[in-house]
């Protein structure tokens, strides 16, 4: 066999994934997994048997034999994770997966067809829960023997990092020349691959620089794990989990079982904030999503930083900082005002000179005649 025909194989196709980021890894291997158990449950054998045993149908059958065959095979694979209770976005996104894997495996399929022949099951949209300030406070406040955990939550709910990104943040990705600490999130953190900055609260700030000192430049900001990315996301995962069962903050979704409070949830905390204050174009800018306006990428630091300390008052947890930040709006406020006064009474002071030269330069002239 030539270097340039290797055949594909399931091995092959997972040697490719070594390079994308864990969190897409993870979920492709998880669907081929999944794919596995299945072929070994129903058919005792291997995908890659399966997708040859489909191959040779349509070289030996034809296309009619082997789209039937492919289109109830697949059906079936749908209908046993029913089977298995798995939710409908699962198993779409599954799909999604294993469609792709079956396409490197010579095993084709047709959308349009798939629309047609294929029955999945309808997904409920279940309306999502908004976390409520008063349950941050608390989340916060069960973490009070562990700051940077306590300071991951408030950074969240500020910034409208993902939890991925927040937990790859590094001492030396924050920035404390504004008037906000700044953090430069690098694009091989993102979702995205794509690079950004955004701030975090005074409150989150204060939380920081109680441990900051003791940080070397490569120490996590925001975690006390020194695991990989997937035992620090599993970590935090079970901590949240654990302090939502003893505050009972536990209640879950019923179509999938997942709590209704989540990291995402401070992320969504603050995109519904930023929308409110701004647009939702900020907000997407601001949490890493595509669709924002281009001309928020050609602001300055300074000019985002001047957008975030508006937002910032809805976005503070504890009331005390809150009424901090009222106090120093009103008072910048008060500055305003007696300043617009000052530049008035040098308008009227000016003028009046203005007045009485022109007066003067009257009589002098014979127009007006007086004293």
């Amino acid at each position: 066999m030539s270097n340039l025909t290797k055949k594909r194989t399931s091995k092959s196709y997972e040697e490719k994934l070594a390079n994308l980021p864990i969190n897409s890894r993870e979920n492709i291997q998880a669907a081929i997994n999944n794919f596995k158990k299945f072929v070994q449950e129903n058919h005792q054998c291997t995908p890659d048997q399966i997708c040859g045993e489909l191959i040779e149908i349509r070289n030996t059958k034809g296309e009619e034999e082997y789209e039937d065959t492919l289109y109830n095979f697949l059906q079936e694979w749908i209908d046993w994770n029913v089977s298995k209770d798995a939710g409908a976005y699962t198993i779409k996104t599954r799909f999604s997966i294993i469609r792709s894997y079956l396409y490197f495996l010579g095993v084709k399929s047709n959308p349009q067809d798939i629309k047609q022949l294929l029955k999945f099951p309808k997904k409920i949209q279940e309306e999502r829960y908004p976390i409520k300030k008063q349950e941050i406070r608390d989340l916060v406040h069960a973490q009070a023997r562990h700051p940077k955990r306590q300071a991951l939550y408030l950074a969240l709910s500020s910034s409208g990092m993902r939890q991925g990104e927040a937990l790859y943040i590094k001492k030396k990705d924050l920035d404390f020349s504004l008037e906000r600490t700044m953090i430069r999130i690098k694009a091989e953190y993102t979702k995205t691959k794509t690079a950004r900055t955004t701030f975090v609260s005074k409150e989150c700030h204060e939380k920081i620089i109680t441990y900051f000192k003791n940080l070397d430049d490569d120490d996590y900001v925001f975690t006390n794990s020194h695991g990989d990315f997937k035992t620090r996301g599993r970590s935090e995962q079970m901590a949240l989990s654990n302090a939502l069962e003893v505050l009972g903050y536990n209640e879950k979704y019923s179509s999938n079982g997942v709590y209704k409070i989540t990291s995402h949830s401070f992320r969504a905390y603050f995109f519904t904030a930023a929308t409110r204050k701004h647009d939702e174009n900020y907000a997407h800018k601001m949490t890493g999503h595509g669709g924002y306006l281009m001309q928020y990428d050609r602001m300055t630091d300074e000019e985002k930083l001047k957008l975030y300390l508006e937002l910032e008052p809805d976005l503070v947890v504890f009331d005390q900082t809150r009424n901090e930040l009222e106090i120093r709006k009103l008072k910048q406020e008060n500055e305003t005002i007696d300043q617009l006064r000052d530049e008035v009474r040098k308008l009227r002071e000016f003028q009046s000179e203005q007045d009485k030269k022109i007066i003067q330069n009257m009589k002098n002239e014979g127009i007006i005649i007086g004293k």
